[in-house]
């Protein structure tokens, strides 16, 4: 296994560095582990390492775990192929900033052909986006693990999605026991190839509760969100992400509720145009400052160009003034 560590590159984003590529000058500036990965402290807070470097911000870090669970049929799936794209991509999922890594998506349930199918309805293009079905791949045996490293080996993925978790494991998902060794395996898995992985889960019978089987699951990942259909039937399809538990940041005070359009998930606004969204998150500020930033934390939308195209029309429009790079105000507050 090659070492290394997580380093802040020029542009502001996380690269991971081998202590093999480093010539001995380089060497000089940084310090290598003892005993393979323990470093003096006055050496390790030197370290150029990033704040936090993430796949999906406060819930995929690098070489972390996610778990998205939901009843049958709230849309698990399609937002695993979503949240695949947006990462191949580098685009944000659901208004929350990604950054862009390989993607390698498991699927345990669809054959390949409704897999396909349900790529192609969305009309979108899968940049640096893999994907795998199997029936029959049991995540918590020799052979399935053996199975997994090779897929690994082959893609290189940042992020491994696996769907659903029930079907990759040989053994009862409420006996911790059993769950626990195939999670020893992913953690190898984490550690060899330095990726991430999110797995979506079902429910139980009562969702108030959490996912399904033993908390061994939820206590291993270091973000639990909870998905929720809320549409009725008729409806446009709606539902609700409920972040439960987020080891490395504070819970949001509100969850993202959006709603499928062209077979993939859009914040859903209540009707209000983007523009309409910006004036009514400005108009509160008068002529305090607002920066891009702060309004795509407001999960306003899910991709920035679409945000600055909105910002430019109301620029144009006379009611809102651009003040600097990225900041702006109401012009006529």
């Amino acid at each position: 296994m090659h070492e290394g560590f997580w380093a802040q590159d020029a542009h502001g984003g996380a690269t991971f560095i081998y202590y093999d590529d480093l010539d001995i000058d380089q060497l000089g500036q940084v310090f290598k582990p003892i005993g393979g990965f323990c470093y003096p402290v006055e050496g390790f807070v030197r370290m150029p390492l990033p704040e936090a470097p993430y796949y999906v911000k406060s819930w995929l870090p690098k070489q972390g775990k996610c778990m998205i669970y939901g009843a049958a049929k709230a849309g698990k799936s399609y937002l695993a192929l979503q949240l695949a794209r947006c990462v191949g991509a580098g685009e944000p999922f659901l208004g929350i900033p990604t950054q862009q890594g390989r993607v390698l998506y498991l699927q345990f349930e669809l054959g390949m052909e409704v897999l396909q199918g349900r790529i192609k309805s969305t009309g979108r293009t899968y940049e640096d986006v893999y994907v795998g079905t199997t029936f029959g791949l049991k995540l918590d045996t020799r052979m399935g693990r053996e199975h997994l490293h090779n897929a690994l080996e082959a893609v290189q993925p940042a992020v491994l999605i696996l769907d659903p978790f029930y079907k990759i494991l040989t053994g009862d998902e409420n006996e911790s026991h059993d769950v626990k060794s195939l999670l020893d395996n992913l953690d190898e898995a984490i550690e060899v190839f330095r990726c991430s992985v999110v797995m979506m889960h079902h429910a139980g019978k009562d969702i108030e509760r959490g996912q399904r089987g033993t908390s061994t699951l939820a206590d291993w990942h270091d973000a639990v969100i909870e998905l929720r259909k809320i549409s009725k039937v008729g409806e446009p399809f709606r539902i609700k992400l409920t972040p439960k538990f987020l080891r490395h940041a504070e819970l949001p005070d509100k969850p993202i509720e959006a709603v499928m359009k062209n077979f993939e998930f859009d914040i859903d606004t209540g009707g209000l145009t983007l523009e309409e969204q910006i004036l009514r998150a400005l108009k509160p500020r008068g002529k305090t400052m607002i920066t891009i930033k702060e309004l795509l934390d407001l999960n306003l939308c899910s991709a920035r160009s679409s945000l600055y195209d909105a910002l430019n029309r109301l620029v144009a429009q006379g009611q809102v003034e651009r003040i600097d790079r990225g900041v702006y105000h109401l012009k006529n507050e």
